[in-house]
């Protein structure tokens, strides 16, 4: 073998490396953005990703009981608003009871390490990924990749994702 050979033996092995990675990382793109904005958030304050997840679920509570929600809905006349207004309506949810919940863990509560803020980071945005699927029909904003879609589009994982923050903050918070 020469060496022209070996290169272009490396090269077609790197280069089919190289895509296959971004074609996973194509196919998660969605995950891997929330993810990374989850971390961001994590970094805000010393209870920051601890005080989110509580707030996620403060503000999915809050938001099946807003008696208001349905009319504020019917003002929509396309399906694309429908989902814009519900999703502004359970962002206005969750940074009421996360200005709160932030107080109460600001004073030291929370400190974590790098591994658990990104795992419970992950957890998070596959909690609002499944939040979005069921409950606010993103589809009309966003054609997810089929892997996202087999992932969080059955309502039989629904439960799982929807307590998979929970079970993060059991183990990884002390």
């Amino acid at each position: 073998m020469d060496i022209n050979s070996i290169s272009v033996q490396i090269s077609n092995v790197v280069t089919g490396f190289a895509q296959h990675a971004w074609a996973v990382i194509g196919n998660f793109l969605a995950l891997l953005i929330l993810t990374v904005l989850m971390i961001v958030i994590s970094y805000r304050s010393r209870g920051g990703i601890i005080s989110f997840i509580v707030a996620l679920y403060m503000g999915y509570g809050i938001y099946a009981l807003f008696p208001y929600a349905s009319l504020l809905l019917s003002f929509a006349p396309t399906p694309l608003l429908k989902t814009i207004i519900s999703i502004v309506l359970y962002l206005i949810c969750i940074i009421i009871p996360f200005l709160f919940i932030e107080r109460l863990t600001h004073g030291g509560f929370g400190i974590l390490s790098f591994v658990p803020r990104f795992v419970l980071s992950f957890v998070a945005a596959t909690f609002l990924l499944a939040i979005a699927y069921h409950l606010f029909d993103v589809n009309h904003l966003y054609t997810f990749p089929k892997p996202l879609n087999q992932l969080f589009a059955p309502d039989k994982y629904f439960f799982l994702w929807f307590i998979a923050p929970l079970v993060g903050l059991f183990f990884l918070v002390h």
